[in-house]
């Protein structure tokens, strides 16, 4: 199972996330924004999915975090047409978002 935490998506889109990362593969945990720090150096989720809306100021810092930690960052918005993925092994890459590059991307962060 992987272990995705979720932070600074709407309800909407949360319920749309959780529908699209199901048991058993996934376990969806949600956070608030300010909580992601403390949250991924406690609980070292396999990816962070998160909403970097219209701009990425505090997504750099959070990506950051996450990435020292060795967890993949999946980075996507209502306000972007694309997902960035930042492995912890380093770089980024983009996809036009779609159920099926989100899905994908996860499980790569996954394994790795």
């Amino acid at each position: 199972m992987l272990r995705v935490l979720v932070a600074g998506f709407g309800g909407i889109a949360g319920r749309g996330i959780r529908a699209i990362l199901r048991p058993p593969e996934f376990l969806v945990e949600e956070c608030p924004v300010d909580a992601v720090t403390a949250l991924v150096a406690a609980t070292h989720p396999d990816v962070l999915l998160l909403e970097t809306g219209p701009y990425d100021g505090f997504g750099r810092d959070m990506r950051s975090v996450a990435v020292a930690a060795g967890t993949t960052v999946v980075e996507c918005s209502a306000h972007r047409t694309t997902l960035r993925v930042h492995p912890p092994t380093g770089g980024c890459f983009t996809r036009p978002l779609s159920e099926h590059a989100l899905l994908d991307s996860v499980r790569a962060g996954g394994r790795g």
